[in-house]
Formats: structure tokens, sequence, C-alpha cells
């Protein structure tokens, strides 16, 4: 199986440094694909602040609109053991949204987070293979490779 030519893959936000900011990534098209998994990658974080992470969808490509789902979730309090990671992400996994634009945002709360990118996969297409997004600037596979 090559999972680079069953998914599509896109970066939608980039780096950000601590911060409190709520940060939304670019919209992407549903259409043709029955989930989205997006992966919020983190970098330094602060004990006892909190990280919201959710998606949010709209019939548009238009940020205006867009509706949180679920409609709620529960923050992530970060502990002191997460802080002490020097790495870590947190999963939003979307199977069969109700409308075909979904975007992906992040608001660390209380104490500072950096963030250093949120990933889209979309996955089960209704065609193979998946074109890459143009952000994918290289792609590798390999099949039983050669040790060296």
């Amino acid at each position: 199986m090559n999972l680079s030519k069953d998914c599509k893959v896109s970066q939608v936000l980039g780096y950000f440094a601590a911060g409190t900011t709520l940060r939304t990534s670019s919209i992407i098209d549903m259409q043709d694909y029955e989930g989205v998994m997006f992966i919020a990658c983190l970098g330094t974080l602060i004990a006892g602040g909190t990280l919201d992470v959710y998606a949010q969808e709209n019939t548009a490509n238009a940020t205006s609109g867009m509706a949180r789902i679920p409609a709620s979730t529960t923050p992530l309090a970060v502990t002191a053991g997460m802080a002490a990671m020097t790495q870590s992400c947190i999963l939003v996994d979307i199977f069969q949204p109700n409308k075909e634009f979904i975007q992906c945002n992040i608001a660390p709360a209380t104490q500072n987070a950096v963030i250093l990118g949120i990933v889209a996969i979309q996955y089960r297409g209704k065609f193979k293979p998946s074109t890459q997004d143009a952000s994918v600037i290289g792609t590798n596979f390999f099949q039983s490779p050669a040790e060296t």
C-alpha cells in the first residue's frame, strides 16, 4: 500500500511563535473525500494553559458562516507532563462532514503555546491516485528498500 496515493496531504497552517492568539488554517474542499484528519503540531507548551483545537464547516468557501463541529468540545488542559514534552500533537478527525468546506482552528489560552503547524490528511477519496496539494514540495515512496 502506498498511503501517499490514497490520501491528499496539505499543510494548512504554518509556524507561529509562542502566544495565545487564535490561529485558523486554510479552508479545504472536501468534495470527493469522505474524511479529513487534522494534525496540529505543537512546540513549547506552558503548564496550566489550555489548547482548543477544533474544526469548522461551511457550505461556502468562506471564513464567514463557519460553524464549529461538533458544536462544543472540551479544551485540553496542559499538564506539567505535557509541558515537559518536546514533541506533541493533537488530532482532529472528521468523517463524513455535513458541509463541503472545512477549516481547523487552534486556540491557546491562559499560557503561551508554540504552534508548529497544522497538516490536513483527506482520506477515502473517490478517485485515485490522489493529487497532492501544492504545499507538498516532495514525495518519496520506497517498497522493500535495500539497507545501506
